[in-house]
């Protein structure tokens, strides 16, 4: 099981309620308020729980963009079930 490493701010907005969560194996979480909204395991893959309300939509724009990718790609993806290497660039559905 991977433990906790540390949290910041997403994409410097110290301010909003959103972090990141950083954990020893790599993976990565987009944490909104108290809610997982995605998750880039230690393989690349990116998983979407949901895009909630608009202030999360923000959250993840900025979560996305600081890894070159744009919201409407975590849109997609999590409409058609899908995820997405961030690292490969492959896509394949959800399990």
């Amino acid at each position: 099981m991977a433990r906790y490493l540390y949290s910041k701010a997403v994409a410097g907005h110290k301010y909003a309620q959103a972090q990141e969560n950083y954990f020893d194996d790599g993976t990565v979480q987009l944490q909104s308020y108290s809610t997982i909204i995605i998750e880039i395991d230690p393989e690349g893959w990116r998983h979407c729980t949901g895009t909630y309300s608009m202030t999360t939509i923000k959250h993840i724009g900025w979560f996305m963009r600081e890894r070159g990718m744009s919201y409407q790609l975590a849109k997609l993806m999590w409409l058609d079930n899908k995820e997405f290497n961030i690292r490969t660039g492959e896509c394949r559905s959800r399990g």
